[in-house]
């Protein structure tokens, strides 16, 4: 009985062993394919954006779990895609190390790419290390689609809630404090690349009763995503300047939003989350912010001396 036992062992081990051995022989290219799909199908899936990212790193760490210094040299570019696919979708600034070290791999053998670059940087922007941008355009050249040196200020308290980063002149960006505690506050969550959020933006921005809201009672809070241009940015600023763009810091400093989406509503009153709604499907959706802002053409006066 023992002996037969100890064979069904064997034979299971042995199954396992083949198992893990046909796993491992699985070519690094097609297990990125794979993993890319997978995540793409996670990421249209409806579900809050904190699962989709845990959906994703698992997928992540099932596929590429490995120590970046143990990578082989010919599988590199394949783990430095899969770990920029993962980040896109976690911005896991744990993961930002290893990340760092494949690039400077690739950078040293001389096969690192000016896609590479570019998807490096834009993670440094995406996760608001912008000192750390700063390092790298030093370290390995500032080329022109970089827009170069940003200055940075941060006079953030320690304590505040919520923050976010403003445009300054002469390319800096600081930041500040965001205070929701008094009265009604319209916070805007967006995508400058956003065609349903420059419509929402657009009409917002030309009805007559909400322009005097505009300056204290709205703000546009550009989502952290991987396509930071600081001078896009800037060129908007100017051109509308009752709806200036400021930086979402971190999703954490927003509880209230589950699915981040563009454009998405958020109204607060003296701190606290009223309702929202998300999309844009025309303009009629106007009437969705005056219920949220709690207005009417004859209230619009009293809200702007809250």
């Amino acid at each position: 009985m023992k002996t037969l036992i100890l064979a069904k062992i064997v034979v299971l081990l042995s199954m396992f062993g083949c198992c893990s051995l046909s796993y491992a022989g699985v070519p690094t290219s097609q297990r990125l394919q794979s993993f890319i799909a997978k995540t793409d199908a996670i990421s249209t899936s409806g579900k809050p954006t904190a699962e989709r990212a845990k959906l994703v790193y698992a997928e992540y760490m099932k596929n590429f779990e490995a120590d970046a210094t143990a990578i082989g040299d010919d599988e590199l570019a394949e783990f430095f895609e899969a770990t920029q696919h993962m980040m896109f979708y976690t911005l896991d600034k744990s993961q930002l190390p290893s990340f760092e070290r494949m690039f400077a791999r690739l950078a040293d053998a001389g096969k690192a790419t000016s896609e590479q670059y570019g998807k490096l940087l834009q993670m440094y922007y995406a996760l608001r290390e912008f000192e750390k941008a700063n390092t790298f355009l030093n370290r390995y050249g500032q080329k022109p689609s970089s827009g170069g040196i940003i200055k940075i200020n941060d006079l953030a308290s320690p304590s505040a809630p919520r923050t976010g980063w403003f445009l300054r002149d002469n390319r800096s960006l600081t930041r500040l404090d965001l205070d929701l505690n008094t009265g009604r506050h319209l916070v805007i969550i967006t995508s400058p690349y956003c065609p349903f959020a420059l419509k929402a933006l657009s009409a917002i921005e030309s009805d007559s009763t909400l322009a005097p809201l505009l300056r204290r009672r709205v703000t546009v809070m550009v989502m952290q995503d991987f396509n930071f241009f600081y001078d896009k940015y800037a060129h908007w600023n100017q051109m509308h300047p009752l709806l200036p763009l400021v930086l979402t810091h971190s999703r954490e400093e927003w509880p209230e939003v589950s699915h981040w989406v563009s454009p998405l509503f958020l109204f607060f009153r003296d701190g606290k989350l009223e309702s929202k709604f998300s999309g844009w499907p025309s303009d009629e959706d106007l009437d969705k912010v005056y219920r949220g802002l709690g207005l009417t053409f004859s209230s619009a006066k009293a809200i702007t001396q809250e």
